[in-house]
């Protein structure tokens, strides 16, 4: 065993990326066996690589990743010919090409090949890779197996769940799903419509990485989508020549010490689920658990806030939960225009484009006492339509004010300055944190109802009237006269001003997801820690709208995971 040399198994290279794969290895002086579940093909595809001069690095070995003893007899084969493992680039996969219709055989063998082949041969080479000095594994995945392709929420809060993950917990997912499609129900229970094997195949895979890469952190271990290739896969129909995707995972393969393990990669770069998201009042409560979910879910976040102190320390906290390498954090006052506007000029030169725009930033409009308001809670059994707010709220017109310019105005000058670069997102979503306090029926003013509640004619210019009027009719000292709400009357218009917003902006921008959502009854500062549901239940509510799938409805008013009305 020649301790200065590397060596590398790579698993499904009798053509395409396998192939290309293991000539840059050997072109890069690894000595490479190519293995290949047909022994015809895998000596024709050797053949074709002593062309290029690289005989002296390459040996071909049969292997079918499906069969158990199939890898143990390679890893034996390896053990005798070198002693050890350095790489081990994953690239065997299932060719779904020209099919139309999945059946069960199928999605068994998908599930199989792609995510339990990979888990053998790890499980088969880990003894040999831990005498390497700087031991690789390189899962080949695809941008298919992103979190957002899956609308089965259990397996998505499963899968993202980064502390808690553990192979018997991906094991359940894939068991859920073949015995879902074996039921001949997938669709209905929120597995993908399309290559659904494929999808779920790759987010298992997505997820052992990250598994591996906790339980083994002396191991560099990541997993890489190589890009739009065209191989055989799809039809040659890819953008990326196979030598361009091949290049990706033989760079990663050869990384140097010290670089980052766990990572989901695309092409070069550590770019996780290749997402990127803005979440505003993101230091505490809902959007700071925001922040943490979709991180969690490999998205690039930009958590900010108001205060840079406090934003700070919100950013310290998530380096406890191990998914700060996802997270930045960026100073924004919501209300000051010129924040917003170096906010946005910030992530267009940091990432490009923006794909999730998460406006949380909100305020109540009211001093409220919070003990008196538990106390009196407590007495009538919770909180209802009917609660007697009396005493408990001192409303003012600066605080009115202030309210407006935060929940409504805020939200609505980052949409305008963040439109240009979610115009350059394949998948633009805008999520409004709104509440049901924003609801029509809590507005008693028929004028401002009616305006609110006719979607044909509603614009910005008539929403602007409704908040004008009411700071007019509130300064003058009339609100509940001229019929706005009798409590919390500025949090309530700002949310129904919120929510018209929203339907106008899904009107305007067709290819957007652009919706609002009430995520519940939430523990946070701005009840007091009054409510019934948790900050993690509040927060999973807006993940999940803002991973939502490409055609799934917009312009809709959300109550945590269901479409709601906006009137009742």
């Amino acid at each position: 065993m020649d301790a200065t040399k590397r060596y590398a198994v790579v698993t499904g290279a009798n053509k395409g990326i396998g192939l290309e794969i293991c000539k840059q290895l050997a072109t890069n002086g690894v000595a490479v066996i190519l293995t290949a579940r047909d022994e015809k093909r895998g000596l024709e595809a050797l053949e074709k690589l002593k062309e290029f001069g690289l005989s002296d690095y390459l040996i071909f070995h049969q292997l079918d990743v499906t069969d158990p003893s199939a890898v143990t007899s390679l890893a034996d084969f390896v053990k005798s010919k070198f002693g050890r493992l350095d790489i081990l680039p994953e690239a065997r996969k299932v060719d779904w090409s020209g099919i139309v219709k999945e059946n069960y055989e199928l999605a068994e063998e998908g599930i199989n090949t792609n995510y339990y082949g990979a888990k053998r041969m790890v499980e088969a080479f880990l003894p040999l890779l831990q005498l390497s000095n700087a031991p690789k594994i390189v899962n080949v995945s695809s941008s298919m197996g992103k979190l957002n392709k899956l609308n089965n929420e259990w397996a998505k809060g499963i899968l993202s769940d980064a502390e808690g993950l553990t192979e018997e917990k991906i094991d359940e997912v894939l068991a859920k799903y073949l015995k879902d499609f074996e039921e001949g129900s997938p669709e209905t229970k929120g597995w993908p419509k399309f290559m659904s094997a494929y999808v779920v195949s790759k987010a298992a895979m997505s997820a052992y990485t990250r598994v591996l890469a906790k339980k083994y952190p002396n191991f560099y271990i990541n997993c890489i989508c190589p890009g739009y290739v065209k191989t055989d896969i799809n039809g040659n129909t890819g953008v990326l020549t196979v030598e361009d995707g091949a290049a990706s995972v033989v760079k990663l393969a050869l990384q140097p010490d010290g670089d980052p393990t766990g990572c989901f990669f695309v092409r070069n770069e550590v770019s996780s689920y290749d997402e990127y998201a803005v979440v505003t009042g993101a230091n505490k409560g809902i959007g700071l658990e925001v922040c943490r979910q979709l991180a969690a879910n490999g998205v690039m976040v930009l958590l900010s806030a108001r205060n840079e102190k406090r934003g700070l320390e919100a950013f310290e906290k998530l380096k406890e939960s191990e998914v700060s390498d996802n997270v930045i954090f960026h100073q924004l006052d919501v209300t000051d225009s010129s924040s917003v506007a170096f906010l946005a000029d910030f992530v267009k030169n940091e990432f490009g484009r923006l794909d999730i725009l998460v406006n949380n930033a909100g305020i109540a409009g009211a001093a409220a006492d919070f003990d008196g308001m538990r106390a009196r809670q407590h007495a009538a059994g919770g909180l209802s339509d009917k609660f007697d707010w009396s005493g408990l709220l001192e409303e003012t017109y600066e605080l009115a004010e202030e309210c407006i310019n935060t929940n409504f105005y805020g939200a609505k000058r980052m949409v305008e300055a963040f439109v240009p670069l979610l115009g350059l997102s394949k998948s633009a979503n805008i999520v409004n944190v709104s509440s049901s306090a924003g609801k029509l029926k809590r507005i008693p003013n028929e004028w401002a109802k009616g305006v609110l509640s006719d979607v044909e004619g509603l614009t910005e210019e008539r929403v602007d009237q409704i908040v004008i009027k009411y700071l007019q009719d509130l300064k003058e000292g009339t609100p509940e006269t001229k019929g706005w709400p009798k409590f919390l009357s500025a949090y309530c218009v700002s949310k129904a001003a919120m929510n018209a917003y929203t339907r106008i902006l899904a009107k305007k921008y067709s290819t957007f997801s652009v919706n609002c959502i009430c995520p519940g009854y939430v523990k946070t500062d701005i009840t007091g820690n009054n409510g019934i549901l948790t900050i993690e239940e509040g927060a999973q509510s807006i993940v999940n709208l803002a991973l939502q799938l490409d055609g799934s409805p917009s312009g809709c008013f959300f109550s945590r995971n269901k479409v709601s009305s906006y009137n009742e």
